[in-house]
C-alpha cells in the first residue's frame, strides 16, 4: 500500500476498515490533465479525479480486482501570473483527448482444474485364515492363547 500511495501523486487513504477477517482499503488520489497553453498568460486543464476500494488479505496482497471509479472534470480555461511556454494555440478538438483511465488493481482468476477427483470409498475386505496361519491360530487356541484374529 506505500508502494502505491509513493507512485501515485496526491494519493491519500480515506478510510480502512475489517470485513470477514480482511481489510478493506478505500484510496483517493486525482491527477491535472494535458496543459494546453493558449497564449502566454492563459492554459486550459481538466482533472481526473479516483477513488478505488481494494479488499487486501491479512499479508497485503489484493482478493480480487479493485472497485475502482473516476470522474474527469472537464478543461477550463485558466490564467497563470507567470508567463507559460509550450505549444500555443491548437484546435480544443485536436489537442486535447483524454484517455480513459485503467484499474490499478487487476487481480487475474487462477486456473481450476475443471475435472474434479471422485474419492473412492475404501473397503476392508475379511480373508479367511489358510495353510500356516490357520495351524499357528489353532496352536495358539490350544494353548490357551486369546484369538487374536478370526480373518
Amino acid at each position: 500500500m506505500n508502494s502505491f500511495l509513493a507512485s501515485h501523486p496526491n494519493a491519500r487513504v480515506r478510510n480502512i476498515y475489517e470485513l470477514d477477517g480482511d481489510r478493506v482499503v478505500e484510496i483517493e488520489w486525482w491527477e491535472n490533465t494535458n496543459r494546453i497553453i493558449l497564449d502566454p498568460k492563459t492554459y486550459i486543464q481538466g482533472i481526473i479525479s479516483y477513488k478505488m476500494r481494494v479488499k487486501l488479505r491479512k499479508f497485503g496482497d489484493a482478493r480480487k480486482t479493485a472497485e475502482f471509479f473516476y470522474r474527469i472534470t472537464p478543461p477550463e480555461k485558466q490564467s497563470a501570473l507567470w508567463h507559460l511556454t509550450g505549444q500555443l494555440s491548437l484546435e480544443l478538438p485536436q489537442c486535447y483527448e483524454v484517455a480513459e483511465p485503467n484499474n490499478p488493481v487487476i487481480v487475474k482468476p487462477k486456473r481450476r482444474n475443471t475435472k474434479t477427483k471422485k474419492v473412492k470409498k475404501l473397503i476392508q475386505h475379511t480373508l479367511p485364515l489358510s495353510g500356516i496361519s490357520a495351524q499357528l491360530h489353532t496352536m495358539n487356541i490350544e494353548d490357551g492363547g486369546v484369538p487374536l484374529s478370526e480373518q
